[in-house]
């Protein structure tokens, strides 16, 4: 056994070794981060941020080279292989005929290559017949500190450029040298990747790890910036004149400072040190949620207004009716999972019947008024006041119960748990905002209460693109989106996965079943374009002979059907057969089997291709210019909703729906960002980008909708 290199049974700790290669790799990922940042204009690229770059690779490769010295001649925890590897040995080789070449044909031509060539084959000979730990350091070291060197001294300096003649192209240094600083920086943290793992295999797998978690850096990175890009060229012009109560954005930071406060308690008291860190996380969340509550309490109690240089955030305690309906019903989902409430002695079973009973009655009296008229008695609303009182008493009970908890005495009795009366309470907050909705009547004063608008005005959002005397918005455009999406995922998710269970659960695999697995393949990836030709040519005849948003959700239901067909498909197929023999066991048809094991399992997979498609169609431009054919600047929404005609009649199918709003031409944001950016019309750059920051918004809001259901059914397939 060689005495040069040994490894300890037991590792009693980080050595300093295995700390400086470990700060050598956090040192790559921040150069790494600091190249990223040049092309995004975040880190200046000037002489001295040049020379930084330099001085920085020069001090890479200096410790990337010490580390493999170190690792051979002093006695270090390593074991490193015979040689690097032969892929180590192709990509070092690489990297240096490519580093020669560009300086011998510079100064050389073409005849430059030749010398190019043999540095090339002799440093990846070198690099062969090496042990891993020199083989491996030393000529990426050589590389960084030859580049560092080059951009410190200047010789790659501001005025310098690269003229490529087979591009046709000239490169300036500041392209160039933050493209050297990636290069570098990946080659560092690979090289320190495998020495923190003291080479050989383990120290080959925390390179290649390193690498991997640079690329990804490198696309959250992108995406972050396409993100904060269009935020920040549309934001200004989409928060115009954005006027908002403070008690509707106490509303709506309560829910995220209960859902940290939630998490965070979970996790208090573990063992685990990434449980731990998880718990910090959210604790530091919700101290940061209860900071920005605390302002906008303080705006309320003052009567100062605060004012940015666009927003206006008024000091009032009164909530809009909607934002409360919705922070209640996600609430509501947030709390669906409490432990349920079974007692035992017979006064907690009446409260829990009498829990019950109260539920069924709001949700009934928010039907009955949804769907037939306001439930009120001598022009006092019934149903409003029973939904005001269930809300108050679940309120004192909880109240009650917190009391109980910070007095550490044992609560009463005669109270409902803590979780039950929050489902009750939240029910009640819910049919009091639908009540407020579906009546315009307010609860309250607008100053203090809940009342039906007016607490959130935004002008961008709300106001139609061309009106006389206001402020141009994108409503029109916004809701035409949506409910081109929605009608478009109604059309295609039923129709993709019926066909997926009827290939998966009754078909035999035969040549039937391989076409349509080529045709849906085909079909996913046709152009745009082709789908928007075939619905002017094929669709739009059919209903009514002009653009509309009903055959623009056929079109885009099209283009959604195969990928939601695929992913529906492979989820199916992914159920273990297990699940299926146990249920044909107990003696369940093949039907109910589909319906009550296949289906629930194979969820989270087919939302997975609904999260992908809908990111697709919400954005599409094309097959809207063929068959939409709206306004850009439309003055009216469409009124889908409140177009629906029902009728009865004496010929099958007996029931007669009508919805004229759907046949008609509307606008949509793709449609009308093309419009604005491209075609000219507007001429207004600004409004361009804001219509894209909504845009934005819009299909990440369809996205977070999406991965929360797909969460859902996890957790429920995992706790059934």
């Amino acid at each position: 056994m060689s005495d040069a290199y040994r490894r300890r049974l037991v590792d009693t700790g980080s050595t300093g070794y295995d700390r400086i290669a470990a700060g050598t790799v956090g040192a790559a990922f921040l150069l790494f981060a600091a190249a990223v940042g040049t092309f995004f204009g975040w880190v200046p690229t000037g002489e001295a941020g040049l020379t930084s770059f330099g001085i920085a690779l020069l001090g890479l490769g200096l410790v990337t080279a010490a580390l493999g010295v170190a690792s051979y001649r002093l006695d270090v925890a390593t074991t490193p292989s015979e040689s690097p590897g032969l892929v180590a040995g192709a990509v070092l080789a690489l990297l240096w005929l490519s580093t020669a070449g560009a300086v011998a044909g510079g100064t050389l031509g073409t005849v430059g290559w030749v010398p190019a060539i043999v540095v090339g084959v002799g440093i990846g000979y070198a690099t062969l017949a090496s042990p891993e730990d020199l083989g491996s350091t030393l000529p990426v070291g050589a590389f960084l500190v030859l580049v560092g060197a080059l951009v410190a001294a200047g010789v790659l300096g501001p005025e310098w450029a690269w003229e490529s003649s087979a591009f046709a192209a000239t490169f300036p240094a500041d392209v160039v040298v933050p493209l050297l600083a990636l290069l570098g920086s990946l080659l560092a943290g690979w090289t320190a990747g495998k020495a923190y793992g003291g080479f050989g295999a383990r120290g080959r797998q925390h390179g290649a790890f390193l690498l991997v978690s640079l690329v990804v850096f490198l696309v959250m990175g992108v995406l972050a910036f396409l993100l904060l890009y269009v935020a920040e060229r549309g934001i200004g012009t989409a928060v115009e004149n954005l006027t908002v109560s403070a008690g509707t954005l106490l509303l709506l930071v309560a829910l995220p400072l209960f859902v940290s406060v939630r998490r965070g308690r979970r996790g208090l008291g573990s063992a685990s040190g990434v449980t731990l860190v998880a718990v910090y996380l959210w604790l530091a969340l919700a101290g940061t949620f209860t900071l920005v509550a605390g302002a906008f309490g303080y705006a309320v109690v003052t009567g100062d207004a605060v004012t940015t240089g666009t927003t206006t955030i008024q000091p009032t305690a009164a909530v809009g009716a909607l934002p409360a309906a919705l922070v209640s019903g996600l609430a509501l989902l947030a709390v669906r999972q409490a432990k349920p409430w079974r007692p035992s002695d017979r006064r907690a079973r009446t409260l829990r019947r009498a829990g019950v009973v109260l539920t069924v009655a709001l949700a009934a009296g928010v039907l009955v008024e949804l769907f037939v008229a306001p439930i009120a008695v001598a022009g006092v609303s019934v149903f409003g006041t029973f939904a005001v009182a269930v809300s108050a008493l679940s309120g004192a009970a909880i109240a009650a119960r917190l009391g109980a908890r910070l007095r550490d005495s044992p609560s009463p009795a005669s109270l409902p748990p803590l979780e039950a009366s929050t489902k009750l309470f939240l029910w009640g907050v819910l049919a009091v905002s639908l009540h407020v909705l579906v009546t315009g009547t307010s609860i309250g004063t607008q100053t203090a209460g809940l009342v039906a608008s007016g607490t959130i005005d935004w002008p961008f959002v709300m106001n139609p693109t061309q009106g006389l005397g206001i402020q141009r918005g994108v409503m029109p455009a916004l809701i035409g989106t949506v409910w081109i999406v929605i009608g478009a995922v109604v059309f295609a998710v039923p129709i993709a996965v019926g066909a997926a269970v009827f290939l998966t659960e009754y078909a035999e695999d035969s040549l039937f079943t391989k076409g349509v697995d080529v045709a849906t393949n085909g079909l996913w990836s046709t152009p745009s374009i082709v789908f928007g030709l075939f619905g002017l040519a094929f669709i739009v005849p059919r209903f009514g002979n002009s653009g509309s948003i009903f055959a623009s959700q056929l079109v885009l239901g099209f283009m959604l059907l195969p990928l939601v067909l695929v992913t529906s498909r492979e989820a199916m197929q992914s159920v273990p057969d297990e699940y299926r023999d146990a249920s044909a066991a107990l003696g369940v048809s093949k039907w109910d089997t589909i319906r009550e094991v296949v289906i629930p399992a194979s969820m989270p997979g087919i939302i997975t291709g609904v999260i992908l498609g809908v990111g697709r169609i919400a954005g599409e431009t094309a097959p809207l210019l063929l068959v939409l054919n709206g306004p850009v600047a439309p003055t009216d929404t469409p009124a889908v909703l409140s177009s629906f005609e029902v009728g009865l009649t004496a010929q099958p199918p007996f029931v007669h729906v009508t919805n004229p709003a759907l046949l008609e031409s509307a606008s949509a944001l793709p449609y009308q960002l093309y419009a604005i950016i491209t075609a000219g019309v507007l001429d207004d750059m600004a409004f361009g980008w804001a219509t894209a920051f909504v845009l934005l918004g819009v299909v990440l809001s369809f996205f977070a909708v999406a991965v929360a259901s797909r969460r859902y059914f996890r957790r429920k397939l995992h706790h059934d």
